[in-house]
C-alpha cells in the first residue's frame, strides 16, 4: 500500500447477533423465503457466530445457490429434454438451503485473528487516553506562532544535534482553489 492512502485506522467490529440478523433481513429483502424460516434465528444462531456481513451475504447467496442446484437436479430428473424448464417461481430457500448454506460458508475472521484485532482496539483506545501512540515512537511537536502560520516539527532522538525538519501545514479552511499566495 503507498503511504499517505489512509491516514485514519478504523475498527469496525464484527457484526452482533442482532446486526446479524437485520443484515439478512436486509439482503433478504427481494429474495424468495420460506414463510418457515426465522432471519432473526439464523443469525443469532450459534453456526453464525464470527460471521461478518459478507459472510451473511454469502450464506444467503449459497442457500440461494443450492436451491438452484436442488431445482436443475430434479428438472434433469424429470426427464426435461422436451425443452420444458423448472418454474423459477416456485423456488425459494428452505431451512435445508440454509443448512446446506452453512456447511459451505465458513467465518471469514478466525477466533485468533478475532483476538489479535481485539488487542489492536484496546491498544489504540489506551493510547488515545493517553494521547500518543507509544513511548518509543518518535516525539511530533506542533508550534504556531499565529492561526495562518503553523509548522510541525519532527524530531527523533538518533541526532539532537541537527536542526528537526519542518514542515509547512495549511490552516484548516485553506484548499488549493482559495490559496492565492501559491502559485504552481
Amino acid at each position: 500500500m503507498r503511504s499517505g492512502r489512509l491516514d485514519k485506522l478504523l475498527y469496525v467490529p464484527l457484526p452482533t447477533p442482532s446486526d446479524r440478523a437485520s443484515i439478512l433481513t436486509a439482503l433478504a429483502k427481494n429474495i424468495r423465503i420460506s414463510d418457515d424460516i426465522d432471519l432473526a434465528a439464523i443469525g443469532s444462531s450459534a453456526r453464525a457466530e464470527g460471521y461478518s456481513g459478507a459472510d451473511c451475504a454469502a450464506l444467503l447467496r449459497e442457500a440461494g445457490l443450492a436451491v438452484v442446484k436442488e431445482g436443475l437436479s430434479a428438472d434433469g430428473d424429470a426427464g426435461a429434454g422436451d425443452g420444458d424448464k423448472f418454474d423459477v417461481a416456485s423456488l425459494c430457500i428452505k431451512k435445508r438451503h440454509f443448512q446446506y448454506a452453512f456447511k459451505h460458508v465458513m467465518p471469514s475472521v478466525s477466533k485468533k485473528d478475532q483476538a489479535r484485532y481485539d488487542r489492536i482496539r484496546d491498544r489504540m483506545a489506551r493510547a488515545r487516553s493517553r494521547g500518543n501512540v507509544d513511548a518509543e515512537d518518535d516525539d511530533v511537536t506542533t508550534t504556531a506562532s499565529s492561526p495562518a502560520a503553523a509548522s510541525t516539527s519532527i524530531s527523533t532522538s538518533a541526532d539532537a544535534s541537527e536542526t528537526p525538519p519542518t514542515t509547512d501545514v495549511k490552516k484548516v479552511g485553506d484548499s488549493p482553489n482559495n490559496s492565492s499566495k501559491h502559485s504552481t
